[in-house]
């Protein structure tokens, strides 16, 4: 097997257990919070998707992002970010928990077609790969982080965040039973 058929199919495997997690999910449930200071399912996929989209259309390429060429900057509001914003602040790193919890994410249908908008381009990316280019590091900034970096990233980002998901929503089933 091909290195990037593994990574296309881990991918996969990793969203397609994510959206199990979601499925028939409402709005409402989707801005539960366990804990006032807990991150909502809606900030986490939100989250999970602007990363991916990160890695793969701006650091593992420079195609740009999916949330800059196909309008989605435009069509969500986010919070103001601070003055001093870090250029990652876009993909929900350093929100403080008062924006999360004031922040209304997208319609669950919406949220999941820029995912998959995302996902269909990370595939690309990853199809069209130069294996030669594993070890170059895209981010002089950071050395450690190499184009493997975000292959491997590409799934444990997600996978660690199902986890918060999978816990939230599980606390609201059990809440409600």
């Amino acid at each position: 097997m091909d290195l990037r058929d593994f990574v296309r199919q881990t991918m996969e495997l990793v969203r397609q257990r994510t959206m199990n997690m979601i499925q028939g999910v409402t709005q409402e449930q989707l801005r539960f919070q366990p804990h006032p200071d807990a991150n909502h399912a809606g900030f986490l996929l939100f989250h999970i998707f602007r990363t991916e989209d990160r890695y793969f259309h701006d650091w593992v390429t420079t195609s740009g992002e999916v949330w800059e060429r196909g309008g989605w900057s435009r069509r969500w509001q986010l919070p103001s970010p601070p003055s001093s914003s870090n250029p990652i602040w876009t993909i929900g790193n350093s929100w403080t928990i008062e924006e999360v919890r004031g922040w209304q994410p997208p319609p669950l249908k919406e949220l999941l077609e820029y995912g998959e908008a995302v996902r269909v381009g990370a595939f690309e990316v990853v199809r069209d790969l130069d294996l030669a280019r594993l070890d170059e590091v895209p981010r002089p900034e950071r050395p450690d982080w190499s184009v493997a970096y975000y292959l491997r990233q590409g799934s444990l980002h997600e996978a660690a965040h199902q986890g918060q998901i999978d816990y939230a929503l599980g606390i609201l089933r059990a809440s409600r039973a």
